[in-house]
């Protein structure tokens, strides 16, 4: 049987997601066949609830091309965490009394610098990426992957806990940005993946949890978005 998690917001993220499907114990989008007849930029078009924002950006950032034919695996962020990073953008500019900004305000190739940090050259299913444990990764380390345009991320499975048994829960996809605090794991940013496996023509999808700052350290978007901006 597949063990899904119980938390409200992710079961409805992956309840509305519906597209993705993988063997035991790996968390569940709840859909039988987890392809998708279209491209990865097809899906993010027709997935407007949670992507639209994202397929402009990709528009914005010259990624199209990349995202309709290059064989690729994209943990894809949502527009959730576009506004976040957004809002605290503005936030920012209006304390130094200066108008607010759109997305298209900003520069393809800020947008590419971030969304490139998400977008890993090959297809990738879960049950590719091999184990990683915050709390033993010496014995369990996952697997440092150099993203598009070469930003550094680990990337790996965690297994977790079902009813105090340790191991043997849900299989959860986990990217950290590991370069954050080279030498202390546990310290750097990382987030879920809350629906994995999905398949379009051209590649995979593993949608992110969307308790996630955008570029892993939030700020980080505000001090280069501005720079652009000056």
């Amino acid at each position: 049987m597949k063990k899904i998690f119980r938390w409200p917001l992710v079961i409805t993220l992956l309840v509305l997601l519906t597209q993705a499907c993988k063997k035991d114990y790996y968390v569940d989008g709840g859909k039988a066949d987890p392809h998708y007849n279209g491209t990865i930029y097809d899906y993010l078009s027709e997935k407007k609830l949670y992507f639209d924002t994202i397929k402009q950006i990709v528009d914005l950032a010259g990624l199209k091309d990349m995202m309709t034919s290059d064989t690729i695996t994209f943990f894809a962020p949502t527009d959730e965490m576009i506004r976040v990073c957004m809002n605290d953008l503005n936030g920012d500019r209006y304390a130094t009394m200066k108008d607010s900004v759109k997305i298209s305000d900003i520069g393809a190739e800020v947008w590419r610098k971030f969304l490139g940090m998400y977008i890993l050259k090959g297809k990738r299913t879960a049950g590719t990426f091999p184990r990683v444990s915050p709390d033993n990764i010496n014995a369990f380390p996952g697997i440092n992957y150099i993203m598009l345009d070469g930003y550094i991320l680990n990337i790996g499975l965690d297994y977790t806990s079902y009813n105090g048994v340790e191991g043997v829960g849900p299989r959860i996809l986990m990217v950290t940005d590991v370069t954050f605090d080279p030498t202390n794991f546990r310290n750097n940013p990382r987030v879920k993946v809350v629906s994995s496996d999905i398949q379009p023509k051209n590649g995979v999808v593993h949608a992110l949890s969307i308790n996630h700052s955008f570029g892993f350290r939030r700020g980080e978007f505000t001090r280069i978005a501005s720079d652009y901006l000056k």
